[in-house]
């Protein structure tokens, strides 16, 4: 793959670095994710710009890519050469294997100036996601939506506003604009709250 990097998007800004994936190939995903309130998809990676054929081609280039023996060392390759400060897995997607939390793991080991952060709902993978979360600088919290509105994991979470858990102290409400907040998500372990939308 020629540069397995998305570089940023508008909500993150062009300083971060995206590894995206197909989400319904990868993804344990709710109704709410698929049918929303309205019946329409509440999870974004299931609609508007990530429905364009090149963005669908392109995370499952990237899907294909993250199996193959030569993803870890390539990915390492790319960060360092971006000069990667912030690094997002999976705006769409999510963990599909332990071996590939364990991909992850070694990728992120070996940047330890870039500031890696991601999202999951993928549950049976608690002992993999947990180790990836002990590195001083990989984040990983649980999405927690109105079907799964309890956290399981031992991780911090990002929930909707909605959510009752939402107000639990010390919980920071995403502003939806990483670069007028100062990517702070990247660097404090604080749990999260989104506005739905």
């Amino acid at each position: 793959m020629k540069d397995p990097l998305i570089h940023g998007n508008s909500k993150m800004g062009r300083r971060v670095a995206i590894f995206n994936l197909p989400p319904l190939a990868t993804c344990a995903p709710t109704a709410w994710c698929r049918q929303g309130k309205n019946g329409q998809p509440a999870c974004y990676a299931l609609r508007n710009n990530f429905l364009l054929p090149n963005v669908l081609r392109g995370a499952r280039e990237r899907l294909d890519f993250s199996r193959t023996d030569g993803f870890v060392d390539a990915m390492i390759t790319a960060i360092k050469k971006a000069r990667v400060r912030f690094f997002r897995f999976h705006s769409s997607g999510d963990f599909y294997s332990a071996e590939y939390v364990r991909k992850v793991l070694a990728i992120a080991r070996a940047c330890p100036e870039t500031l890696f952060r991601t999202t999951t709902r993928r549950r049976e993978f608690r002992a993999e996601l947990q180790q990836l979360n002990s590195l001083p600088n990989f984040i990983v919290r649980e999405s927690l939506d109105p079907d799964r509105p309890d956290p399981v994991l031992d991780l911090p979470f990002a929930a909707l506003d909605s959510l009752p858990i939402a107000a639990a102290p010390g919980t920071i409400r995403c502003p939806n604009d990483c670069v007028q907040c100062g990517y702070s998500c990247w660097k404090q372990r604080d749990n999260m709250s989104l506005k739905e939308r």
